[in-house]
C-alpha cells in the first residue's frame, strides 16, 4: 500500500517542469535560437548509472542515444515546433520530464479541393497540429475578397462540428450557383490564429451523363454517313450486262459441236 502511494506521488511530481525522479531532480530549459527551439534536460544526480536518453513528442520517439550523461539536449525547427515534449533518462522510463512548447496554430485542410453534385450533401474538414490546442474554430466563405462567417445552422443548410483537433462544415442541398466557391477554416489558441482554405466545385446533376451523350451523338453521325453512302451507291448508273459481255466484232468464238471444238469466225 505504501509503495503504491509513493509511486502515485512520483507520477504527480513528474508532471511538473522541474520533475523529481527517484534518480534525482530534472531541470528543463527552452530557448529560441534563430530559427530553432533548443531544449535541454539536466539531472542533478543519479543513484543508478544512466544508460542513455530518449526525446519524445507525445508517444513518438524523436531521438535516442546511449550516452551516460546527466544532461541531454534536443533541437527542432521553430516552424511547427509547438507540442508537448519529454526527455527520458534510461534505463528507468519513469525518469523523465515534460517540456511544453507553445506556438500559434497549424491548420491544414483534409482535402484542398472537393467535388460534389448539386442537390447532394458535402463535408469540408480541417485538422489542427497545435499546442496549446485550438480554443475556437470559425468557418467562412470568401466572397468578393471578403470573409462571410458561417454560423452553425445558418440558412438551414450549414452545420459545424468541431473538436480541439478537427472541425467539419457540412453543407446540405448544394446549389451550383450559390455554394460553389472557396471556404476557409480558422483556428485560434492563446498564441494566435491560423487558417486553411478549401475550394468547393459543385457540378450540374447531368454532367456525369455528358460523356455518354457525346458517344451517342458520334454513333448517330456515323450511322448517318453510312446511310448516305448506301443511298449514293444505289443511285449510281448500272451498265447493260449484255453489252459488257458481248464479244467484239472480228473476234473468234469457240463453239462446242458434238463434243468437238470448232473455231468459227463471227461475221464482220
Amino acid at each position: 500500500m505504501a509503495a503504491a502511494v509513493l509511486l502515485a506521488l512520483g507520477l504527480v511530481l513528474l508532471d511538473v517542469q522541474g520533475a523529481s525522479a527517484a534518480a534525482g531532480t530534472i531541470v528543463t530549459t527552452v530557448d529560441d535560437i534563430g530559427s530553432y527551439v533548443h531544449m535541454a534536460c539536466i539531472m542533478n544526480h543519479s543513484d543508478i548509472a544512466v544508460t542513455g536518453h530518449q526525446w519524445l513528442r507525445g508517444s513518438k520517439v524523436l531521438k535516442e542515444d546511449k550516452l551516460p550523461d546527466l544532461r541531454t539536449e534536443y533541437q527542432v525547427d521553430k516552424a511547427g515546433s509547438a507540442g508537448e515534449y519529454a526527455c527520458v533518462f534510461l534505463p528507468d522510463p519513469l525518469t523523465r520530464a515534460k517540456i511544453p512548447v507553445s506556438g500559434p496554430p497549424v491548420i491544414k485542410a483534409i482535402r484542398k479541393s472537393e467535388q460534389a453534385t448539386e442537390g447532394q450533401t458535402v463535408t469540408l474538414a480541417c485538422k489542427s497540429y497545435s499546442y496549446p490546442p485550438i480554443d475556437t474554430w470559425v468557418w467562412s466563405r470568401l466572397f468578393d475578397s471578403r470573409d462571410q462567417d458561417i454560423t452553425n445552422g445558418s440558412q438551414s443548410k450549414f452545420f459545424v462540428n468541431s473538436s480541439k483537433a478537427r472541425s467539419e462544415l457540412l453543407i446540405e442541398n448544394l446549389n451550383i450557383t450559390l455554394d460553389h466557391g472557396t471556404y476557409a477554416c480558422s483556428g485560434t489558441n492563446s498564441e494566435g490564429t491560423s487558417r486553411a482554405t478549401i475550394i468547393l466545385h459543385v457540378h450540374h446533376h447531368l454532367e456525369a451523363l455528358w460523356p455518354f451523350l457525346g458517344i451517342i451523338v458520334v454513333m448517330l453521325m456515323l450511322i448517318n454517313i453510312i446511310f448516305i453512302c448506301e443511298k449514293w451507291q444505289l443511285n449510281e448508273p448500272v451498265e447493260d450486262d449484255y453489252a459488257r459481255s458481248a464479244p467484239l466484232k472480228g473476234s473468234m468464238a469457240r463453239v462446242n459441236v458434238t463434243g468437238k471444238n470448232v473455231h468459227q469466225r463471227s461475221a464482220t
